[in-house]
């Protein structure tokens, strides 16, 4: 089983800590034993000073009493006084002894001091020489409660790590628990995601690195969500263009097929077949169409266009006159009603969008109709009073291939390419393309320029 990162900050960060205090009431017990010993000593050497000088007095006395007096009956005197406070004392003179309070031989150099066991017990020896160097005074004293002190520290300093130990993993523990609970709802919430959750957001409480995370992770899935979104919507049109594009190629290539076919096998009369090739031409002018509006899509989002400045009255009037004769033609009226507009643009593209949109709305109209074109300050309309459209049918106009009137397009040529095509050209000069409809009272198109010149 894997770790969490709060496990393993919590085990690495209690054993760094166990370690570091373990360490510190180790190291201030040993420094206060060895400050006791120091201090034993000190003590020790203070005593044993104190006695030989005493000696050396008592003896530079006896001498003086009696040439012939014997310093052992003095040493014993002393070595016995002193036992009873639990001094050991030592006489020697070149290495005999004279009198031993200690019930075994001690083996220690002329004026030293060493710790030595005795019956189990710690004792302190120091030897020093005495009168002028006559004799060796050899002291012990029993310092056992040195290492009783130093064991009941060693238990008080276990009890002491045990128990600040079992504190520190106890808070450790809830602390870590608490401050990495953002991080395991995050992580939470990334399987979720996983899951195919895409609705679940990370909870931004808080003013910690672990909150402007859970921003930054929400920001994150945010943007993740509409590009999905975009990229959902993407496709959804793309196969719609391509289910729409081989609905519309089938119906002229099957014309093509059928009367190449009739053209090939039947035996007609030269009317008949000249019928039939006019359909041919017909049917392949209208895909030429559909290939050249297709590809003009692809090159206007594929290249940005060259701009420069564009007289829009000029280009709205060489439109209405390019289209008088099909206005004419379906007995309908064009005016044009102007005013001084400059735009920053591409002259043939523009012309190309209100060509389109002019086109459309003399098919719009019905019998002795009109088409306005106008324009003041940014905004360029074409307005007609033709059939009009639904809402329903103004949400779809600029998608490929769409028809309000499909047999009406069909029997004229149409493809619904023309409003797709305008929609990206008035993107391609940030312009935005509007439309404003009513059923039986016609139709409004404005193109607005966010940046005229």
């Amino acid at each position: 089983m894997k770790m969490k990162f709060w496990q393993k900050t919590y085990i690495f960060t209690l054993i760094l800590f166990l370690i570091c205090i373990d360490l510190g009431i180790l190291s201030l017990t040993v420094y206060t034993h060895t400050k006791s010993v120091e201090s034993a000593e000190t003590t020790a050497s203070a005593e044993q000073y104190y006695i030989a000088m005493s000696f050396e007095r008592d003896h530079s006395d006896l001498l003086e009493s009696s040439k012939t007096a014997s310093p052992t009956l003095l040493m014993q005197t002393f070595g016995a006084h002193y036992l009873n406070k639990g001094v050991y004392l030592e006489f020697r003179k070149e290495n005999e002894i004279l009198y031993s309070g200690f019930d075994r031989q001690i083996d220690i150099d002329e004026g030293s001091l060493m710790h030595t066991d005795i019956d189990g017990e710690r004792h302190i020896i120091i030897s020093t020489p005495i009168c002028n160097g006559n004799y060796e005074l050899v002291f012990g004293k029993n310092v056992s409660s040195l290492d009783d002190e130093f064991a009941s520290l060693m238990l008080t300093y276990v009890i002491t790590a045990l128990v600040v130990s079992a504190f520190l993993a106890v808070c450790l523990y809830y602390i870590l628990k608490k401050l990495s609970a953002p991080l395991e709802r995050l992580r939470h919430t990334t399987e979720k995601i996983e899951a195919g959750d895409f609705s679940v957001t990370a909870d931004e409480n808080g003013s910690d690195e672990f909150t402007l995370l859970a921003k930054s992770f929400n920001s994150m899935l945010l943007r993740i969500n509409e590009q999905m979104e975009t990229l959902s919507s993407d496709a959804k049109r793309k196969q719609m263009l391509v289910d729409n594009m081989a609905h519309e190629l089938r119906t002229p290539l099957t014309s093509i097929h059928g009367y190449a076919e009739f053209l090939e096998k039947a035996a007609a009369s030269e009317e008949k077949r000249i019928i039939a090739a006019k359909y041919i031409m017909s049917e392949s002018e209208r895909l030429q169409r559909i290939s050249e509006i297709l590809l003009d899509s692809a090159y206007i989002r594929s290249s940005k266009p060259e701009m420069q400045s564009v007289d829009i009255p000029s280009l709205l009037s060489d439109v209405a006159e390019k289209l008088k004769q099909k206005a004419k033609a379906f007995n309908v009226n064009i005016t044009c009603r102007l005013s001084d507009m400059t735009v920053k643009g591409n002259a043939t593209l523009l012309s190309m969008l209100f060509y389109n949109l002019t086109e459309n709305a003399i098919k719009a109209c019905t019998e002795c109709g009109s088409v306005v074109l106008s324009c003041k300050g940014s905004i360029v309309t074409v307005e007609d009073n033709g059939k009009g459209m639904t809402q329903e049918q103004l949400s779809h106009v600029t998608e490929p291939f769409y028809r309000t009137d499909k047999s009406r397009s069909r029997a004229e040529g149409g493809a619904g390419l023309g409003l797709s095509l305008c929609k990206q050209i008035a993107e391609s000069h940030n312009a935005l393309l509007e439309f404003e409809s009513e059923v039986g009272r016609g139709t409004k198109i404005s193109v607005c320029f966010t940046s005229p010149q």
